[in-house]
């Protein structure tokens, strides 16, 4: 198989940020199944980018409400929940991961109304059931999510810093200064920033 570079295009996203696709061919038949490789590379996409993931995952992200275990199991494809078993068997608080993480709420909190408001609440982490996280959720900068309920599965893009309760995740919103990586939480197939 002689696979040949074909083009590489910029794609602008929202926020300003540009990433690059690499197209390859076989023989000149673009319609192609991409190889390993490039199944490898599409991952490298930010993760709240739209080619982040399979076609089916962000159609089902896009298409639907209500969110089913079966669409929950297509978006654990993307979320990446060793990170934060890595970091939470490290065990150094002083080191600050950016994680895209899954789970299942198991207990909403009352707000933390000092300082910055925070939306918080506990989330058991799928595949690891030793490991809980505070979400700490800054409403002051992002909408709160109405309804949040135990039992509901989550997904979220923040940072962790680990303590021995498990962790927390913060810096779920988009920082106004830009100086920040910007999170997001995800709840019943909305996004909230």
């Amino acid at each position: 198989m002689n696979y040949h570079l074909a083009k590489s295009i910029a794609i602008p996203l929202t926020l300003g940020v540009l990433i690059f696709v690499t197209g390859c061919s076989h023989a000149g038949n673009a319609d192609q199944q991409p190889n390993q490789n490039q199944s490898e590379n599409s991952q490298l996409a930010s993760p709240n980018s739209p080619l982040a993931g399979s076609k089916s995952n962000q159609q089902t992200a896009k298409n639907s409400a209500s969110y089913t275990d079966k669409k929950r199991q297509a978006t654990n494809l993307q979320c990446n929940n060793a990170v934060i078993n890595q970091a939470y068997q490290a065990k150094n608080p002083s080191v600050k991961r950016q994680v895209l993480g899954c789970g299942t709420v198991i207990k909403v909190l009352k707000d933390d109304n000092q300082g910055s408001r925070h939306q918080k609440f506990l989330v058991k982490i799928d595949n690891y059931p030793n490991i809980t996280v505070l979400i700490a959720h800054n409403i002051d900068l992002a909408p709160r999510i109405e309804g949040i309920q135990a039992k509901n599965p989550i997904r979220f893009y923040g940072e962790y810093i680990y303590n021995d309760k498990g962790g927390v995740v913060h810096w779920t919103h988009r920082d106004p200064a830009s100086r920040h990586q910007h999170g997001w939480l995800e709840y019943k197939g909305q996004q909230y920033q």
